[in-house]
């Protein structure tokens, strides 16, 4: 049944396929791909598939260098946003005089400072922290083994004022001292203005990186168009004695670049997004608190998406004037 099927459609699929190729759209969109053959022989180079897995392994590089540059800035992003206008209020255990305070007294001047401050105007909501909760806080560094029923815990007061700044800040530490002089306020400022410094200091880093892995892979295809022009002198001088312009040459090697980086800057990518994921998918799961989970953005993901294109733009323009510039040399 098959094979009279296959006869019946076989010379309908060749006519079809004989009428495609004479057809002047298809012929240019072929030749627009890059489906078509080149005058000079540079698909027959042996160093086409180096180019290949140099682009690819470049790609693959800054695929991961802007992922961590992606998820630095959501990251900081995130800290910002959770901690805007809010304020920490801890009894210490500690006293400035080095004196322990018993579990008792701290939960009494807790209770004494939030009942205090609970109908303040400039604060738009109060929270006292039990000491379940605050384990839950400090078991990341110490562990979830050890028993903290005998060790004196802090009392913790967590606030979100209407508005942060300086002048709310002061006023609520005058009325707080004012409740319990062993309180001490928390703003959170110091800490993570230093933690968005350093965060910003490794997101600059990773663009560096970025710029770095840009211009080695611009080194690279402009020795490889050069070596390419040096192997293919006497073709290209054979062009030119048949009247071809520079730019006419120039598009051969162009888009031939174009190609080769296509093909490594996927490869590449694909890997890269892969790693990504992957990295993602562990700090996701990784069962502590102290990795902090790893989040990219649908942007941030588009962008990654668009290394491939952005090699082949590059490759493409490197290409025309390297080979614009050597054949400006030829008498």
């Amino acid at each position: 049944m098959f094979s009279k099927i296959k006869k019946l459609l076989q010379p309908k699929i060749k006519t079809l396929g004989n009428a495609l190729a004479k057809n002047p759209l298809v012929i240019r969109m072929l030749k627009n791909l890059g489906f078509r053959d080149y005058d000079l022989p540079l698909n027959q180079s042996e160093d086409s598939k180096f180019l290949v897995l140099l682009i690819a392994l470049m790609s693959f590089l800054s695929v991961l260098a802007c992922s961590g540059t992606f998820a630095l800035n959501d990251m900081a992003a995130r800290w910002s946003s959770g901690l805007e206008n809010k304020v920490t209020i801890e009894i210490a255990v500690e006293t400035k005089d080095g004196h322990l305070l018993s579990n008792n007294t701290v939960r009494k001047e807790t209770k004494k400072l939030a009942k205090g401050l609970k109908h303040s105007p400039m604060i738009k909501s109060l929270t006292v922290l039990s000491n379940a909760e605050i384990q839950e806080l400090i078991s990341p560094w110490i562990g979830d083994s050890l028993t903290l029923n005998d060790i004196p815990l802090p009392g913790l007061i967590a606030i979100e004022l209407r508005n942060s700044n300086e002048k709310s800040l002061n006023t609520l530490k005058s009325d707080m001292l004012k409740l319990s002089k062993y309180a001490r306020l928390e703003t959170h400022h110091e800490w993570l203005g230093d933690l968005i410094n350093f965060t910003r200091t490794l997101k600059n880093l990773s663009l560096f990186i970025t710029l770095i892995i840009a211009g080695v892979t611009i080194i690279a295809i402009t020795a490889g168009i050069r070596t390419r022009l040096a192997i293919h002198q006497k073709e290209v001088l054979l062009l030119h004695a048949m009247g071809a312009t520079d730019h006419y040459i120039a598009r051969q090697f162009q888009r031939h670049a174009m190609i080769l980086s296509l093909k490594g800057g996927l490869i590449g990518a694909v890997l890269g997004l892969i790693t990504t994921a992957v990295i993602i998918f562990l700090s996701a799961h990784s069962g502590t608190a102290l990795i902090p989970t790893i989040e990219i953005s649908g942007t941030g993901i588009l962008l990654l998406c668009l290394i491939p294109i952005i090699a082949s733009v590059i490759a493409t323009i490197t290409s025309r004037f390297t080979v614009l510039r050597n054949l400006s040399k030829i008498p």
